[in-house]
């Protein structure tokens, strides 16, 4: 488990659900019926949160009572952890808390290193010259936010950094115009023609260029063992917002639908942020934001009055042909919106999807061959 060299006080998780409810912190702590003082000391862990204020949060911003004690518990936890640690983390172990053999497989790291040499590998690989300018860098930003996605997904926050790190690379080798939120909201219809080509190693050069020519950068690479991430974005140090991909269970209805949902984050929300697949035992998956990007990327794909369409009718396979046709997407797509609304079980018309596999490139899958 990463334990990572800050202490994340409980107004870092209340900001951002009350943002995510578009509650403002000051109408916050009038609802909780705390004076200004006081609020502020929540927020910064100056102030305990029991059972009266977990119980106000709780009803305020959800999660339970239990939830808030115990992030209030973990701030104060690592406080101590962090004041009682010695001076500096030693090369000879600070590397053992990563995934190497996760990234050993994807060729992230060269076989073999141990101890020292292991240290100094996965330092080299995130761009750093000591453990020190490891922690300055990721204690915030990207790295803050891969903390704490993993820890309520229960993730390895490392192999998430390590799959962010590869994205990072990528980014620097892109040519990005300014960024025009509005011209790239309003190109967002037009990329999504680009789903009729099959192979990821034609449609998505043309993605990312159209995207960088909107000054969004678009990157891809294969999750390592550990990082569930389907998606991510993040602003660049150059005020550019960067998208990046896994192509998470290797389907064409999964990438676009992942696609559109990191899009709606840039275009509305110009936030930090990673989608991780699976229940969030965390109030976080309640998001507001996490609905306003599901509900952007669906009619982005296919839109309204063509979803009700095919979502009042029984489905059948010439039925999804049709509205893919007049959606302009593919029957993959179709079926895989129908999925997800439960009007068809997972593994119903499956055989409209494209698939993808990895095949030696870790950045791009290939076309898998079809069912026969």
């Amino acid at each position: 488990m990463f334990e990572p060299n800050w202490a994340s006080p409980p107004g870092d998780t209340i900001s951002r659900l009350a943002a995510a409810g578009h509650v403002s912190v000051h109408d916050l702590a009038e609802r909780i019926g705390c004076e200004e003082d006081v609020f502020s000391g929540i927020m910064e862990g100056r102030v305990a949160i029991g059972d009266e204020i977990a119980d106000a949060l709780s009803a305020e911003l959800g999660a339970s009572r239990q939830f808030w004690i115990e992030r209030y518990n973990q701030f104060l936890g690592d406080k101590v952890r962090i004041s009682s640690s010695g001076p500096a983390e030693t090369l000879s172990t600070w590397g053992q808390s990563f995934p190497a053999k996760a990234l050993r497989q994807l060729g992230w790291l060269p076989k073999g290193s141990r101890g020292e040499r292991l240290s100094k590998d996965i330092l080299d690989f995130f761009g750093c010259d000591s453990i020190r300018d490891w922690n300055e860098r990721y204690s915030s930003g990207i790295g803050q936010v891969a903390f704490r996605t993993s820890f309520a997904f229960e993730a390895d926050e490392m192999a998430t950094l390590a799959w962010l790190r590869v994205g990072e690379v990528q980014t620097e080798s892109l040519t990005l115009a300014k960024f025009s939120k509005n011209s790239f909201k309003n190109r967002l219809p037009d990329l999504r023609k680009l789903c009729a080509q099959k192979h990821p190693e034609l449609f998505f050069p043309k993605l990312q260029k159209a995207c960088a020519e909107l000054g969004v950068g678009l990157v891809s690479s294969k999750a390592p063992t550990g990082c569930r991430a389907s998606g991510a974005t993040w602003m660049s140090a150059k005020g550019n917002p960067i998208i990046m991909l896994s192509f998470r269970y290797l389907s064409e209805d999964h990438f676009w639908f992942t696609f559109f949902h990191e899009a709606a984050h840039v275009v509305l929300h110009g936030t930090d942020h990673i989608s991780v697949d699976g229940s969030d035992p965390s109030p976080l998956g309640a998001s507001v934001f996490e609905d306003e990007a599901d509900t952007f990327a669906q009619d982005a794909l296919v839109p309204a009055d063509l979803r009700n369409e095919i979502l009042s009718a029984i489905p059948t396979r010439p039925h999804v042909r049709r509205i893919a046709r007049k959606a302009g997407v593919t029957p993959g797509i179709i079926v895989g919106q129908l999925q997800k609304f439960g009007v068809l079980q997972p593994h119903q018309f499956n055989e409209l999807k494209r698939r993808y596999k990895w095949d030696g490139d870790t950045t791009l899958p290939v076309l898998s061959q079809p069912r026969k």
